[in-house]
């Protein structure tokens, strides 16, 4: 397992963790922290598809490059990270219908942006991004999935993609979770809101530690971010 965790002078406090699961030969999540830029994002290979490994990580290099010129408000910044959602995706079907005999390769992605006092979510598939806020969890992205769990979208898988978004306020205390499903898989959603609302350092490892006594045997990738009430 690999983690992180980081103090920014913006007042937040950032953990990441990260464990290969013991259904996969090789840790098919990718994560990207930019505390510079206040932009975080996890991704998932798709499963059952060739490359999963490679597909998320062309998207967390995509995102890795980007830059915000002074005095962008949130909703420009959004409309660059939705761009980067674009070309990997272009990226990714584009390897597919050069080769269509063989399989496609795909991965979730979901972004946070915080900026001027609002966190910009951008997704596509079944990661997810949970917010603690004053006791509560809301789940704030909504899983592009079916009833049995198989991916209704992801990037790579069509010529077309469409990305969904959601900006709220943010507030000090709060806390995010972004996510792959091997977390939820394991982890309750009031495992998820108690780990978190015992605010001390560690909660990434303990989130991850969660979800393999719960029973997931998926990959896990989580980031938290939190604004200090000093902050």
């Amino acid at each position: 397992m690999v983690t992180e965790k980081k103090k920014t002078g913006t007042g937040l406090e950032i953990e990441t963790a990260t464990r290969q699961g013991t259904r996969h030969s090789q840790n098919e999540d990718n994560h990207v922290s930019k505390p510079e830029h206040a932009l975080f994002a996890v991704s998932d290979g798709m499963g059952g598809h060739r490359d999963g490994h490679l597909a998320s990580r062309a998207f967390v290099e995509e995102l890795q490059v980007i830059e915000f010129a002074d005095g962008e408000g949130v909703n420009e910044r959004l409309q660059r990270i939705e761009a980067a959602f674009h070309r990997v995706n272009d990226q990714l079907y584009g390897s597919y219908l050069e080769n269509p005999d063989a399989d496609i390769s795909g991965c979730t992605g979901l972004t946070l942006i915080i900026h001027d006092g609002y966190a910009g979510c951008q997704w596509v598939g079944d990661s997810r991004l949970y917010l603690l806020r004053q006791g509560h969890l809301f789940l704030v992205s909504e899983d592009h999935s079916d009833d049995l769990g198989r991916l209704t979208r992801a990037l790579g898988s069509h010529e077309d993609i469409l990305v969904d978004r959601r900006v709220i306020e943010f507030l000090k205390g709060d806390c995010f979770v972004l996510c792959t499903d091997g977390l939820f898989k394991g982890a309750s959603e009031t495992t998820i809101a108690d780990a978190l609302a015992d605010g001390s350092a560690g909660v990434a490892d303990r989130l991850v530690a969660h979800a393999v006594e719960g029973g997931s045997s998926d990959d896990v990738t989580l980031i938290t971010v939190r604004l200090n009430d000093n902050g």
